[in-house]
């Protein structure tokens, strides 16, 4: 996709973030809201919900989802393919292509300037010309797959070189050059790649470089839609270490998606599992990898065979996600929970703190009422290695 291109669909931003943008600028008070300032939280979601279609037709795909990002921190998106992880994050970048409509919420992103002043942008409010300001100089994204995100009937050097002199007008070709080179050694990649079209590059390669583009602005937010999507195991750990290598040194806050929970458990430090389009359990990543607290969770770790340990037989979950359209009444994840009671199958639970640490799950089963037995796989300490808990098989309770 050539930088031409980009402007016209409105991702293309530029450098100077301040300059003609309706901001809320504050260090102690967040006065758009009258409530404490945001602080180091570098993005807070509230209420977001994301519809596909208008009137009556139209489908609920993200619903009413509260989130929150600290500054130099890595969050995990996880969920099987339709769970609304993407829809999510190109939803609240305003990057969602019809029909998708963002339906309601606000998403707040704190900017912080160069004299440390906090910049409030309401990225669902902010107009087309505003959000230029902000998309790829401060938050960019790595699209999942990076050989249709990379223009093919460009050289790798040339789309670098767009991406700078639109952006850093004051830097001369030289400097350009040499930024690019740097940018490259960055992800591993030497310099003569950048004679080399998009489809001479091997997969592992193309995604390194897109890597290298989205960090060109030295953005504070980089958003990973599956990058690692496609790839063999191998070049999944080179791209992960790298990552992580990169997200130490540069400081950058990271939202990572993936329906690949063993990969989040290594890059992460926390965790969001969705489902339906809704949340339904955070937590820290080693916490969320000893001791799920959610069905929906608890099968997903079932779904990869452990790296150490025993052998075991993957159980997976049984069944498929909802049809969107046709939500089930009650909790969404009943007709394929095998621990649904009578409750689940006429109440959705809200997303609720447990009290450990920050963790919460939408489940009745740790509602805390009288006579409902947890079961003993999802009520773990965390102390010791966890071993594979398999799913118990799906019962009838209707």
């Amino acid at each position: 996709m050539s930088t031409e291109s980009i402007e016209a669909s409105g991702v293309v931003t530029s450098a100077n973030v301040t300059s003609d943008v309706s901001v809320v600028t504050t260090t102690h008070t967040d006065q758009r809201t009258g409530g404490p300032a945001m602080g180091q939280r570098i993005l807070d979601i509230r209420n977001f919900s994301v519809d596909y279609g208008w009137g009556e037709g139209a489908v609920r795909a993200v619903n009413n989802v509260d989130l929150h990002l600290n500054r130099s921190t890595v969050l995990g998106i996880a969920g099987e393919s339709g769970s609304g992880k993407s829809t999510l994050v190109y939803g609240f970048t305003r990057l969602l292509r019809a029909p998708g409509v963002i339906a309601g919420g606000e998403a707040l992103f704190n900017l912080q300037s160069e004299d440390g002043t906090d910049i409030i942008v309401d990225l669902v409010t902010a107009s087309e010309k505003e959000l230029r300001k902000v998309r790829w100089s401060n938050i960019s994204v790595v699209l999942q797959s990076a050989l249709s995100a990379l223009n093919p009937v460009l050289r790798v050097g040339t789309q670098f070189e767009q991406v700078l002199k639109t952006h850093r007008r004051d830097m001369s070709k030289a400097d350009r050059r040499a930024r690019t080179v740097e940018l490259l050694a960055l992800v591993g990649l030497n310099e003569d790649r950048l004679r080399r079209y998009p489809h001479e590059l091997s997969g592992g390669q193309r995604q390194r470089v897109m890597i290298a583009l989205a960090l060109a602005l030295d953005p504070q937010l980089v958003i990973m839609d599956e990058p690692t999507t496609a790839l063999d195991v191998v070049t999944q750990r080179e791209i992960i270490s790298k990552l992580f290598e990169l997200r130490s040194r540069f400081g950058f806050a990271m939202i990572f998606i993936t329906h690949d929970l063993s990969l989040l458990v290594e890059l992460a430090d926390e965790i969001v599992v969705m489902y339906a389009g809704e949340i339904v359990e955070r937590a820290s990543a080693q916490a969320l990898y000893d001791t799920p607290r959610h069905p929906y969770t608890l099968g997903l770790l079932n779904s990869f065979p452990p790296m150490h340990g025993v052998r075991t037989e993957l159980t997976g979950i049984p069944g498929s996600p909802p049809d969107l359209a046709q939500l089930p009444t009650g909790c969404n994840f009943n007709p394929r929970c095998p621990y649904a009671m009578e409750r689940c199958l006429k109440e959705s639970p809200s997303l609720a703190d447990l009290g450990e640490d920050g963790r919460s799950v939408a489940c009745w089963l740790h509602s805390g009422d009288a006579g409902v037995v947890v079961p003993v796989e999802l009520r773990r300490t965390g102390k010791g290695k966890r071993e594979p808990a398999p799913m118990p098989v799906k019962r009838d309770v209707s």
